[in-house]
């Protein structure tokens, strides 16, 4: 999600994996058989005495439709077990074949639910020729969806208009003192209404915790190691988890990478540059398509662009539901459209409507990016949790001063779409301690990790994946000069034959690979 002013924190999209899908599902999958039962042995490993009742729960596996679903019992805090708990849900989608053990998935977020996509998107998350051999296991990290949640609000319609209200009077300037106050308490409402309705839990959800429960659900499911595809902020949750148990990598794969190294500020000055990539390739392709909104060259279309935000920060347009269509809603539709080039169509259609004064298709795609239901209600907590994690994971900068010279850099890399992505952040005023330091990551000791980097990646921009394969000491990247946010099982077969072979053969590359 993204790093704008409002939501302190993109690190990954949760809509990268759906998006990755657009286009692709043609014709129904074959509909695997659920076996008899599960048949899972836990590996009974030898653990601390605190944590002996967790690795030694017997999961109540349930069948669910095509596939099998548990919930697993995690200790509260992994780092100061108490006798405080919480629940991981998991749904396990069997092999359809002869198995040769299980691939855990996470798909992003933060605050994607895995048992979701595993559920909906199993057959189209790995090749069929990886499918047939490995149970695909899809979990919702905790305070995520079935798992045990957090929340924000009692009434949605405070979280939706934290989202999109657009205050009535004259705004102050910019990143001035009065400016970046009101931000300020912006983020202390929202961050004292998630501590009042989540209590401990909202301090309990950081991806160190997450990687935790992974860890625990491998040993669950009786793998040895952990064989592992993580997309997005799901490479967060990856590489965490080689930090903490390099003995127990397997098979892994980060698709879209996220540095673990990069600071609040520093992801948030990549993302915008990333974005404003994609948008300048974008605009680069709609001046040669017949229904493109804008006319001259391509530094006239990304000024008219510039030109239009100003004129909806200025005088928004009203829609039809009575809301006001103002520059950051367009800049979250221009955003959610740069995912995959095959949203391009969109795009073009909903900036002809808004330049023609209709803002109603701009907030449609503004509200899907987000699980806005068209009565203003939530589809799921991932906005609430896309939030939390990335305040535990990232210290925010707080200190005014400080923003406004982390703004000028922005500003410079992303003079189009940048001032969505400068100010305090949510995360500023969040009541509770951030519990990572981002760090580098060597995780000696590993198996090979493949590491995949997309060069026109706007969410999790190419330079992230560069830097993680690098630092990784069993690190290997594949490079795909490519569009989009993850570039596995989107068609190109550079990717898919190395990430496929690793998976069945165990064979990864051992130098970089183009494609």
């Amino acid at each position: 999600m993204l790093r704008t002013r409002r939501l302190a924190a993109l690190t990954a999209v949760v809509a990268a994996t759906s998006v990755a899908l657009t286009g692709c599902i043609i014709l129904a999958p074959p509909v695997p058989t659920v076996a008899d039962g599960p048949g899972w042995t836990p590996t009974g490993e030898d653990v601390a005495p605190e944590l002996a009742s967790y690795f030694e729960q017997d999961v109540d596996w349930q069948q669910c439709d095509d596939n099998w679903c548990g919930t697993v019992n995690a200790p509260l805090d992994w780092f100061a077990v108490g006798e405080e708990s919480i629940d991981v849900a998991v749904t396990v989608a069997p092999a359809t074949g002869e198995r040769l053990g299980a691939i855990l998935y996470n798909p992003g977020g933060p605050g994607a639910s895995g048992v979701e996509y595993v559920q909906q998107y199993a057959d189209y998350l790995l090749r069929p020729e990886v499918r047939e051999h490995y149970d695909l296991v899809g979990f919702d990290p905790r305070g995520v969806g079935a798992s045990t949640p957090i929340s924000c609000y009692d009434d949605p319609q405070e979280l939706y208009d934290w989202l999109w209200e657009i205050p009535d009077g004259p705004r102050p300037e910019p990143l001035s003192d009065e400016d970046l106050e009101q931000q300020l308490a912006d983020a202390q409402w929202l961050g004292d209404s998630c501590l009042e309705h989540s209590g401990e839990l909202l301090g309990k959800i950081g991806t160190e915790q997450v990687a935790s429960d992974l860890d625990l659900v491998r040993s669950l499911l009786g793998e040895e190691r952990l064989n592992y595809l993580g997309v997005s902020y799901g490479t967060l949750i990856g590489s965490t988890y080689a930090d903490l148990f390099p003995e127990n990598v397997g098979r892994m794969v980060l698709d879209a990478a996220v540095a673990p190294d990069s600071t609040d500020f520093e992801g948030t000055l990549y993302q915008a540059a990333g974005f404003e990539l994609a948008y300048g390739n974008f605009v680069t392709d709609c001046l040669q398509q017949d229904d493109c909104p804008f006319v001259g060259s391509k530094e006239d279309a990304l000024q008219q662009t510039r030109d239009l935000l100003d004129r909806l920060d200025a005088q928004p347009i009203p829609v039809a539901d009575g809301r006001e269509l103002g520059a950051s809603a367009l800049f979250t539709a221009i955003a959610a459209n740069l995912y995959a080039d095959a949203q391009w169509s969109t795009l073009r259609s909903v900036l002809t409507d808004v330049l023609s004064g209709s803002g109603e298709s701009a907030f449609a795609e503004a509200d899907a990016y987000y699980g806005v239901n068209p009565d203003g209600t939530f589809a799921d907590n991932s906005l609430e949790t896309l939030i939390a994690v990335n305040c535990l994971d990232y210290p925010a900068v707080t200190d005014f001063d400080e923003v406004r010279a982390n703004a000028e850099q922005i500003l410079a890399a992303a003079p189009t779409l940048g001032p969505d992505f400068v100010g305090l952040g949510s995360c500023a005023g969040w009541p509770v301690e951030a519990t990572r330091e981002p760090h580098e990551i060597t995780a000696p000791g590993a198996e090979p990790i493949i590491v995949i980097g997309g060069v026109n990646d706007p969410a999790t921009p190419y330079q992230q994946a560069v830097d993680l394969a690098a630092m990784l000491e069993s690190g290997v990247l594949i490079s795909v000069e490519a569009e989009g946010h993850g570039q596995y099982f989107t068609g190109n077969e550079c990717v898919d034959q190395p990430v496929n072979r690793y998976f069945l053969e165990g064979i990864a590359p051992t130098a970089q690979l183009d494609c």
